[in-house]
């Protein structure tokens, strides 16, 4: 089941603001009241939310609402419900701050990383540790030799664009995400579904299911990784850093205890 932070017994502001500081502990030094403090000085309101409805909410998005749903790690799940996509809603100002606030910026902070499963490089960002993180999975994998299929074809890392059908900037622009081929049909996007926004979708449920695609997961998770495929507007192809989902105190799973 996958929660809001409002429906547990913390407070919406003091746990996110808490596990936002221990994801990138070298980024934000410190919270004052409501504030995010920068390591370069600058401030970045954690705000309250924002208004409308989950479209709105998705284009406006403060930090209020990109920690407002729980990420919930690990197998079983259950297949999301309605607009419960923890980790799409992105407060863009904070991950400009981070990674670069435009493509020159961010091309500074990529590097080439080895990904093992291939013997091939990929280029991902070095902030806040992404690019150990990627190799870390790419070694867990490649030790894996039954898994090495399912992630041997990554289609896209570093790409500055918008997403699809929005003016918000893709995760991928910030060299933070990575879309693979996956093979046996467990490659599935919502628009390529037909489905509209905020309106019911055939969930592929049998990706849930696939023994090999779980493993793949459960190795990115650990290594500070969301899956596009515990979406209701799922992507089962993508995988993004997002560490401060996946701070313990964070997760829907720590919540229901």
């Amino acid at each position: 089941m996958l929660l809001t932070l409002s429906s547990g017994a913390y407070s919406d502001s003091q746990l996110g603001i808490d596990c936002l500081l221990k994801a990138y502990p070298r980024f934000l030094l410190e919270k004052d009241g409501d504030n995010l403090v920068l390591a370069d000085g600058h401030r970045l309101p954690y705000g309250s939310g924002s208004q409308g409805n989950f479209e709105d909410r998705l284009d406006h998005a403060d930090l209020h609402d990109q920690m407002s749903q729980c990420y919930s790690p690990g197998f079983p799940v259950d297949q999301p419900r309605l607009n419960e996509d923890p980790g799409r809603m992105r407060h863009e100002p904070f991950f400009k701050r981070l990674y670069g606030e435009d493509k020159l910026a961010v091309q500074r902070n990529i590097v080439q990383v080895s990904w093992a499963p291939t013997g091939r490089f990929l280029l991902f960002s070095r902030i806040a540790g992404a690019d150990q993180a990627l190799i870390r999975v790419g070694n867990a994998i490649a030790a894996r030799p039954e898994l090495r299929h399912l992630v041997s074809s990554p289609v896209g890392t570093l790409y500055w664009r918008t997403i699809q059908g929005t003016k918000r900037t893709s995760t991928h622009s910030f060299g933070i995400a990575i879309d693979f081929r996956l093979p046996h049909g467990l490659g599935h996007y919502w628009r390529w579904a037909g489905c509209l926004p905020e309106k019911s979708c055939a969930y592929p449920e049998r990706v849930l299911q696939d023994r090999g695609l779980r493993d793949i997961v459960t190795i990115f998770e650990a290594n500070g990784f969301i899956w596009g495929g515990k979406w209701f507007h799922f992507d089962t192809i993508h995988f993004e850093y997002r560490p401060e989902l996946l701070v313990a105190e964070c997760t829907c799973k720590s919540q229901e205890k």
